[in-house]
């Protein structure tokens, strides 16, 4: 019979982990619940209040996703070296590959920002008022690394998919394990695009639908990488790669549409 793994350390450590990009929601909560009180027949709450109920969201999510993973991830066949090391075990299995992750990671941010600019070239209008993947201030940048990189991860890859692999092997007696990777890398990649479909809210009908498209399908295929590193390698590579993600997004836009301009020549 297998041992019982402990599980309030690695849930306190990873909650601990993923609350860094719950903080890092605190400046952009705080100018949606502006904007928020600025609708009519809205709540007659203050502002920092309503910002604060805009955290509870996300930092629901951020727990349920640990304890699903914490639960089921070892289950699944999925690893995260940060638990490993808790736990006092090896983890020389999973270690390795950092250098290709970065490289795989840098592969499809590029075709990500090339697929952005042929959107907005192609539709400008509806992309009016998006800003551009390189257009970030300071605190956005913090997002992008904390809540992106990690607690994103573990609501989407540790919790979601590690849910739908451990429930997909239970159901099929652990066969069709590559097959039902897949499919929990699937589910969770669209899961992960939808959830940024809020950025398109205040688009006018006409636009929507091509930012829909553009939102699903560049976050869509990087869900893709970061669950198939989670299968792979471990959470960690995952994280690593959604965070370098937002690196190569600030910094190579400008070099595409240069790059571009000098091929029209």
């Amino acid at each position: 019979m297998t041992a019982q793994r402990p599980f309030l350390k690695p849930f306190l450590a990873m909650s601990g982990l993923g609350f860094l990009g719950i903080l890092s929601l605190i400046p952009v909560t705080q100018r949606a619940a502006e904007l928020v009180r600025g609708l009519p027949e809205t709540t007659d709450l203050p502002t920092p209040a309503l910002a604060v109920l805009l955290l509870v969201q996300p930092a629901i999510l951020l727990l349920a996703g640990v304890a699903l993973g914490v639960a089921l991830a070892e289950k699944a066949g999925l690893s995260s070296l940060v638990i490993l090391w808790l736990r006092g075990e090896p983890a020389q299995a999973t270690t390795g590959g950092w250098r290709s992750t970065l490289l795989l990671t840098i592969v499809l941010a590029s075709a990500t920002i090339a697929a952005d600019l042929v959107f907005r070239s192609q539709f400008p209008a509806a992309f009016a008022g998006i800003p551009s993947l390189d257009d970030v201030t300071l605190s956005e940048r913090m997002l992008g690394l904390l809540y992106g990189g990690i607690t994103e991860e573990l609501v989407f890859r540790f919790g979601l998919m590690s849910f739908l692999l451990w429930a997909g092997l239970r159901l099929t007696a652990g066969r069709f394990r590559p097959f039902l990777a897949w499919i929990s890398i699937g589910l969770s990649a669209f899961a992960f695009a939808a959830g940024h479909l809020g950025v398109i809210a205040g688009a006018s009908a006409d636009d929507q639908g091509v930012l829909i498209v553009r939102t699903l399908s560049l976050n869509g295929l990087l869900g893709l990488l970061f669950g198939w590193l989670y299968a792979r390698r471990s959470l960690e590579h995952a994280m690593l790669a959604h965070a370098f993600v937002h690196v190569i997004f600030w910094t190579a836009p400008l070099l595409f549409v240069r790059l571009g301009h000098n091929l029209a020549q």
